[in-house]
């Protein structure tokens, strides 16, 4: 009799113990279709922003009990040249200024994430015209089903990556240095 009681006991602590591991578990994300990454910014004649629909990425986050509890890893990379703003001109001075032909991507590799109340702040490294600078991102995350959504929002400015900020009509219409991704 205590021998069975003693099984079941210990039956009984293993079931909790997976249950446990089930309820906190490191899983590996990847981004979906369509994903909407922006970088926005001014010139002396209007604010202007530029959308990218592609973009391939992932990330290594440990989820408890429906929420994010680490951020272990993330990269996420977009081609230049699917920046579009609309407007063609603007497009080529933008590919210009950021030497798309030779440094075709713009890279974010995740170092560190902090959970901050309701917010993350995560630091690592902005490759852009082949510099690559720390950079901090605040951000939001949300489960929607078994999907993560993840939103953040960067500012940076356009020098501190080598980059000239472009000009257009012969230099009187000047982008402004500072810039957003979002």
């Amino acid at each position: 009799m205590k021998d069975s009681f003693r099984k079941v006991v210990f039956i009984w602590i293993l079931m909790m113990m997976s249950l446990h591991v089930s309820l906190i578990a490191q899983q590996e994300f990847s981004l979906e279709n369509n994903p909407k990454l922006v970088v926005s910014g001014t010139s002396s004649l209007h604010d202007w922003e530029m959308v990218s629909n592609s973009a391939r990425g992932s990330a290594l986050l440990t989820l408890s009990n429906g929420k994010i509890t680490r951020m272990d890893s993330a990269k996420i990379s977009m081609e230049v040249k699917t920046l579009k703003s609309g407007k063609g001109g603007m497009d080529n001075n933008a590919y210009k200024a950021l030497d798309a032909d030779k440094n075709p991507s713009i890279t974010f590799t995740l170092k560190e994430a902090s959970k901050q109340g309701n917010r993350w702040m995560a630091s690592g490294n902005l490759e852009m015209a082949g510099t690559t600078k720390a950079v901090r991102f605040k951000i939001q995350t949300a489960m929607e089903g078994s999907k993560v959504k993840i939103s953040g929002k960067t500012n940076f400015k356009l020098t501190d990556f080598g980059v000239e900020p472009p000009t257009a009509v012969f230099g009187t219409i000047k982008t402004g240095d500072e810039v957003s991704l979002w």
